[in-house]
C-alpha cells in the first residue's frame, strides 16, 4: 500500500478509541471481530455486514437496505467511502476502511449531523469533504445556503441542451469536470456551457489513476488537460478532480504547482448504470448541507434526469446551486 494511504489511515486510527480498532475483546462487535481477521467483501452475509451497512449509512454513504447482505450497493458505498478518505479503492471493507468510518462517526457524535471536521486532512490545494448524515438538514442561513453543483464528464450530446435548460430554469450554476480528451472532441459543447454561465474543471487528460506515474508524466498529463480546456473555452481550469477519485501527496503537490486546486465531492454515488435516476438523486441530496460539493455522474445513463431531480430537490429544501469558487472551497 502506498505511503500516503498508510499515513492517512494511521491519522484516522489515532482518533478512534482502542476498543473500536482492536476488535478482539470479549465484548467487541461482530464487525470488529471479522475485520481483525479479514476484509468484508461482495457476497458476504451476516451481522458484521449489517453493522458495516449501518456505519456506512451513519456517515452518509448509502449501502441500500441494512439486510446483512454485502451486495453491489454496499460495495459501491464502500468504494465511495474509500475515495473520500484517500484509501486504496478496492471495495473491500477491511480494518482501515472501517476504522476511517468509525473515526468520522466518533468525531461527529456530539453534533446533530455528521460534518467535516475542522481539522480534516488538508494538503496545499487539497480539500476533502466529509459525508453528510442521512437525515435531511435544516435550511441553511441566508448567508450559507449555497451548495456547489458539479458534474462528472459531459452528458450525451443530445442531452446537453435539456440539461442546460434545467439549470437555467432553476437559476443554477454548476461546474462541469471533463477530461482533456473530451475538451478536444467537444469544444463547441464546452463553449455552450461557458456561455450559459457555468464553469469547467479538469478530470485529467484521460481519466486514469495518476498515482503510479513519475512526476514528469503527471505534470505532462495535467498540462495537457489544462491546455485542451483552455483551447476550447479560452481559459485554463481552476479546479482538478483527481481521476477516478484517486490521489496521493505527489498529485496534490504537482497539481498545486500547476495552479490547480484538488476537490473531491460530498455524496456517495453508485457505479454508472447501477441505479435509477430517483435513487441517484436521493444519494446526492442525502449529502445536502451548506457548502456541500454535490457530484452527479453524467456518464451514467440516468445522469441528466437525476440532475433534474436534484435541482428540484435543492429548490424544495431552500438551497441554491452555484459553481465551485475559491471562496466556497476555502470556507470548507
Amino acid at each position: 500500500m502506498r505511503r500516503f494511504t498508510w499515513l492517512a489511515a494511521l491519522a484516522l486510527l489515532a482518533v478512534v478509541p482502542a476498543t473500536a480498532v482492536a476488535g478482539r475483546s470479549a465484548g467487541s462487535s461482530p464487525l470488529a471481530e471479522v475485520v481483525s481477521v479479514r476484509a468484508l467483501r461482495l457476497g458476504d452475509t451476516g451481522p458484521a455486514v449489517a453493522e458495516l451497512q449501518e456505519l456506512l449509512r451513519a456517515n452518509g454513504f448509502d449501502p441500500g437496505p441494512v439486510d446483512g447482505i454485502f451486495g453491489p450497493r454496499t460495495e459501491a458505498a464502500v468504494v465511495a467511502a474509500q475515495r473520500h478518505y484517500g484509501l486504496t479503492v478496492d471495495g473491500l471493507a477491511g480494518r482501515m476502511t472501517v476504522s476511517s468510518l468509525q473515526a468520522l462517526r466518533q468525531a461527529a457524535r456530539p453534533a446533530a449531523a455528521v460534518q467535516r471536521e475542522p481539522g480534516a486532512p488538508r494538503e496545499g490545494g487539497l480539500v476533502v469533504y466529509g459525508a453528510a448524515a442521512a437525515a435531511a438538514p435544516a435550511k441553511a442561513a441566508e448567508t450559507a445556503e449555497a451548495v456547489a453543483l458539479t458534474f462528472h464528464h459531459l452528458p450525451p450530446a443530445g442531452e446537453l441542451e435539456a440539461l442546460l435548460a434545467h439549470l437555467r430554469a432553476h437559476d443554477a450554476r454548476a461546474t462541469f469536470f471533463v477530461t482533456g480528451r473530451e475538451a478536444e472532441r467537444r469544444p463547441a459543447d464546452l463553449q455552450r456551457i461557458r456561455a450559459a454561465g457555468h464553469a469547467i474543471g479538469a478530470l485529467g487528460y484521460r481519466e486514469v489513476d495518476l498515482r503510479g506515474l513519475t512526476p514528469a508524466a503527471v505534470r505532462i498529463h495535467l498540462r495537457r488537460a489544462s491546455q485542451a480546456i483552455a483551447r476550447a473555452v479560452g481559459e485554463p481550469p481552476e479546479f482538478l478532480r483527481p481521476p477516478l477519485g484517486r490521489f496521493d501527496r505527489q498529485l496534490t503537490r504537482l497539481a498545486e504547482e500547476e495552479g490547480l486546486k484538488l476537490v473531491l465531492w460530498s455524496n456517495a454515488v453508485a457505479p454508472p448504470g447501477a441505479d435509477s435516476p430517483s435513487h441517484l438523486a436521493a444519494q446526492v441530496l442525502r449529502a445536502l448541507r451548506p457548502g456541500a460539493v454535490l457530484m452527479i455522474p453524467l456518464e451514467a445513463p440516468e445522469g441528466t434526469e437525476a440532475a433534474r431531480l436534484v435541482l428540484e430537490g435543492l429548490a424544495e429544501a431552500g438551497y441554491r446551486a452555484v459553481a465551485l469558487s475559491a471562496e466556497l472551497v476555502d470556507a470548507n
